[in-house]
């Protein structure tokens, strides 16, 4: 699958087959998520791989607890029925003030890589500005030690759905020449 096609195609999976993702795909994945650009090249990841149903409960738990109002309609059980949930973490010293940016590079570099591999995924933030409690429950629940800090959590596996192919606006719509609003 070339690129292109990989930017295109993906889209969000909430349903997953049960089938294990083999722990050698994971890691080839992972690797991929390394190469992701970084705030001075600080390469700051790290990344908990968790496959215990207990610890998906937590997960859900924790992420249903800080669900916003508005986002009801995306309540978090289907993690649940993930392979595998990576989070993935940053080391606040080697992201020069660019905890979320780093994270979120790294996550897409993760997402990219799973389509391009036949896995579904979706991105779910492992934080939210002025709310620390949902970071810290993370952590405590992962023993995360206190300078990584959580930013997403990405379920994988093998897709149970196919969404419709995502409606994009026009990219006419989308650009600007050397001032705002000039075609």
């Amino acid at each position: 699958m070339d690129i292109d096609e990989t930017i295109k195609g993906r889209r969000s999976i909430r349903k997953y087959q049960n089938r294990k993702i083999p722990d050698s795909v994971i890691k080839n994945l992972l690797g991929l998520a390394t190469y992701a650009p970084s705030s001075m090249n600080g390469q700051p990841w790290h990344f908990m791989v968790v496959r215990a149903e207990e610890t998906k409960k937590q997960l859900v738990q924790i992420k249903n607890k800080y669900c916003p109002a508005e986002k009801q309609m995306y309540q978090a059980d289907f993690l649940q029925r993930a392979s595998v949930i990576i989070v993935v973490c940053v080391d606040k010293q080697n992201s020069y003030d660019r905890e979320v940016e780093n994270g979120v590079l790294a996550t897409a570099n993760l997402m990219l890589g799973a389509y391009s591999r036949g896995l579904g995924s979706v991105y779910l933030s492992a934080y939210r500005n002025g709310e620390p409690a949902i970071s810290d429950e993370i952590r405590k629940a992962l023993g995360i030690p206190e300078h990584l800090h959580p930013i997403t959590i990405v379920p994988l596996g093998y897709p149970d759905e196919i969404p419709e192919p995502k409606m994009i606006r026009a990219l006419e719509d989308m650009i600007s020449y050397e001032t705002f609003g000039r075609k």
